[in-house]
């Protein structure tokens, strides 16, 4: 065999090679782009108009809002963060079931959106709760630019969940997270519940751009006195230094 056409071979080998490769490259990246296209959108962003919006037929978009916030929580992938933009004051007289996401509350700045919680009695039990975050697994809760509006709480005994935000049960998380940037408070009476409720192990509050009044004071988290020092305190992670 001559040199000529062993170097020919060589070539149609190294040619057979390359048309090998190039084909199972191009399998790859479109079995890749598939699986990518297929894969859901964990970060979510809806519009809630609890007036205007339908969750049966909204898009959850600006100009097809979703009616509730639940809708927006339901909508967004397990494990997911979801940011809940309210298109108008939103009345929180249930608790909204975050399911291991991460849920964020917000409204336009220099909207004055409120987001206004109510009491309640579930099905089943005899004590008034508030609306709230029945928070799981994973989740956490921020709110940005709204005011939370708090009830004038009932006389008599109140549920161990009239809380913001509280956990139970074998889902609840290890850690309870909730951040407030430029929010504010508004209190239309005699607030006996609490802002962080029970449920979890260790304790995380981050107050940015948001002050506290001091009739909440003591009213931050359950079981803790007004006035505790937070630096006192190995379950609880907070940028306030006293509760």
């Amino acid at each position: 065999m001559s040199l000529e056409t062993e170097i020919a071979a060589l070539v149609a080998a190294n040619n057979k090679l390359i048309d090998y490769f190039s084909g199972k490259k191009t399998a790859i990246d479109a079995a890749v782009a598939a699986a990518i296209a297929a894969a859901p959108a964990i970060v979510r962003a809806y519009w809630v108009d609890p007036q205007l919006g339908d969750d049966a037929n909204g898009l959850g978009t600006e100009a097809s809002p979703f009616k509730t916030l639940q809708k927006a929580v339901d909508a967004t992938p397990d494990g997911g963060r979801v940011t809940a933009w309210l298109a108008k004051d939103y009345v929180l007289d249930k608790s909204i079931y975050t399911l291991g996401r991460q849920v964020v509350i917000a409204g336009v700045a220099g909207a004055g959106r409120k987001l206004v919680c109510n009491e309640f009695i579930p099905d089943g039990d005899t004590l008034p709760r508030m609306g709230s975050f029945w928070m799981s697994n994973g989740s956490s809760v921020q709110l940005l630019n709204v005011t939370v509006s708090l009830p004038a709480s009932s006389a008599g005994d109140l549920s161990s969940y009239y809380a913001l935000a509280f956990a139970s049960g074998s889902s609840a998380p290890i850690l309870m997270q909730v951040r407030m940037y430029n929010c504010a408070f508004e209190l239309r009476g005699t607030f006996r519940g609490k802002l962080i409720g029970p449920g979890a192990a260790l304790y995380a509050l981050s107050m940015t751009g948001t002050a506290v009044p001091s009739a909440l004071n003591g009213s931050l988290f359950v079981g803790i006195a007004a006035g505790t020092l937070s630096k006192d305190l190995g379950h609880i992670i907070t940028n306030l230094s006293s509760l």
